[in-house]
């Protein structure tokens, strides 16, 4: 799929989400050889434990990539605590360990320092950035650009899906996958997502126009979809978002409804499913206004966005293109400008 940039409010943020497709396409045709030189990396050093490294929406794509790792590999997979470097100047020792390293500019502070304290402990570095020319390319004994071209909005679209999509690829040679099973699985999840960026999403913007408060209830690879949903929101529209796991939002979380909050509730696949509708369920009973992202219809649902079938293991890349437009069109509706939301920088310099 394509667009014209335009000038105006948003005219970044809605090109840089069209283009995603497209650069899922870069990343499998041109990367073949650092995928395979990070999976060969892991299946050599036959590691007790992966170590993902990430901050902000790099680290709802590590969230994805511990449960990948977790069904692929079979493998435990940690995230690591950046703030036990910098804050503390704690060191760690590892099992036999990798590291993934996953940041859209590969320049935060916390990160790189995090990344040289896992490195001076004899853990090699998967780097995963979309600048080679970066810091954190640099320390990597392997480094896999994500081939997102410049991202200029301050909300992150294209390179979030890119890490996605990366992680998978390394995942999936690591678990013995062909390229020709992968490339099958990532073009059948590349026509979905045109889809789904053709379809109007109009219904959902004026169901959520106007409130304050929206809660993203996920489980499984629905976390990461989620967390990252509503960091767009809270990015674009200054309003309080907020991503949970079902099984953890029927505590404190729905506390938080009142009558008119929004609740969008991620239903793709059967892992988990059950307690997202339960959830939904009881949304709607204290009067939250529920959305329901992926194509079944659960009780009391007002507003369904339809989504077909793709691997499991992928859909994420799928499910979070009508978030990212949600936040997009519901911030042009406030007369924002999702480009450039007020307070915040596209590279977060966290010590």
């Amino acid at each position: 799929m394509s667009a014209a940039i335009i000038d105006g409010p948003g005219a970044l943020m809605r090109a840089e989400i069209a283009e995603q497709p497209s650069r899922w396409l870069d990343l499998l045709d041109d990367q073949r050889p650092a995928i395979d030189a990070a999976a060969d990396l892991i299946r050599e050093s036959q590691p007790e434990l992966l170590v993902f490294v990430a901050r902000g929406s790099s680290d709802h794509a590590a969230m994805y990539g511990q449960y990948l790792v977790h069904n692929l590999l079979h493998i435990p997979a940690m995230l690591a605590t950046p703030a036990t470097v910098t804050a503390f100047d704690t060191s760690l020792r590892y099992p036999s360990s990798v590291a993934l390293a996953v940041s859209q500019s590969g320049q935060s502070p916390d990160l790189l320092a995090t990344a040289e304290s896992i490195a001076e402990a004899g853990v090699p570095v998967v780097a995963i950035t979309n600048d080679s020319r970066s810091a954190l390319a640099a320390l990597g004994r392997v480094h896999i650009p994500l081939a997102a071209g410049p991202e200029l909005s301050v909300a992150a679209t294209k390179t979030y899906t890119a890490e996605l999509l990366a992680i998978a690829l390394v995942v999936f040679r690591v678990a013995g996958l062909d390229w020709d099973d992968i490339g099958t699985r990532v073009h059948a999840t590349v026509e979905e997502a045109i889809a789904v960026l053709d379809q109007p999403v109009d219904e959902l913007v004026d169901a959520f126009e106007g409130r304050e408060r929206i809660l993203i209830v996920g489980r499984g690879y629905g976390m990461a979809t989620a967390k990252e949903g509503a960091l767009k929101l809270m990015e674009t529209n200054a309003i309080a978002a907020s991503g949970w796991s079902a099984a953890d939002a029927t505590h404190g979380p729905l506390g938080q409804i009142v009558p008119g909050t929004g609740i969008i509730a991620l239903t793709r696949g059967d892992a988990g499913r059950d307690s997202v509708v339960s959830f939904a369920e009881a949304a709607t009973r204290l009067g939250g206004l529920v959305a329901e992202l992926g194509g079944r219809t659960i009780a009391d649902a007002q507003v369904r966005v339809p989504s077909a079938t793709v691997a499991t293991e992928l859909s994420p890349l799928v499910d979070i293109l009508p978030l990212q437009r949600l936040a997009l069109e519901l911030a042009l509706r406030r007369g924002l400008d999702p480009d450039n939301p007020v307070g915040l920088a596209k590279v977060t310099k966290t010590h």
